[in-house]
């Protein structure tokens, strides 16, 4: 546990102090590879994923939307409970910004649970008993952020979540 725990203190650490790689990401494919990392899991829980038969090409760091899309998709599974059955990635596009969701039709967040939910080591009273720091969704707010975006969630108790990460269209060229 310790091994975990200071490897995702250094994800923190390396989210916030590494500067971004601009590149063409081609969003199908960083999806397609976080569906293979958590195949084994989707498949022994019959989860169905779902995703839109078209993603563009966007201008970001690869390596840091790749590890955003993971925690969420690996908030989903962890905290969805038994009733967890379908993970829906979703793509939005605002004009200025590239909105990419991760929805779930999970047990969903009360209203009191999703204060702090962005900040470094908050665990919420739901997570006893589940494998984590509370930096997941922090270091998906430090990715947002250096994207010049933000991450949001709606959330139903008993009804379902859905996570948004918005990334500016405009991105500096590295």
């Amino acid at each position: 546990q310790i091994d975990t725990l200071v490897g995702q203190i250094n994800e923190y650490i390396s989210t916030n102090e590494l500067p971004l790689s601009i590149e063409r990401t081609n969003l199908k494919e960083l999806f397609r590879t976080v569906k293979e990392d958590f195949s084994n899991q989707l498949n022994s829980r019959q989860i169905d994923w779902r995703e839109p038969e078209y993603f563009p090409e966007i201008n970001a760091d690869r390596l840091s939307v790749l590890r955003a899309i993971r925690n969420l998709v690996d908030n989903a599974l962890k905290y969805g409970g038994e009733k967890l059955s379908k993970i829906e990635i979703g793509f939005q596009d605002t004009g200025d910004y590239h909105i990419l969701s991760v929805k779930d039709d999970g047990i969903g967040l009360r209203k009191e649970e999703r204060e702090g939910l962005f900040a470094a080591f908050v665990r919420k009273g739901t997570s006893r008993g589940i494998a984590g720091a509370g930096i997941g969704l922090a270091i998906v707010k430090e990715i947002a952020e250096k994207h010049k975006g933000k991450v949001w969630l709606e959330s139903k108790r008993n009804g379902g979540t859905v996570f948004y990460l918005s990334i500016l269209k405009s991105q500096p060229s590295s």
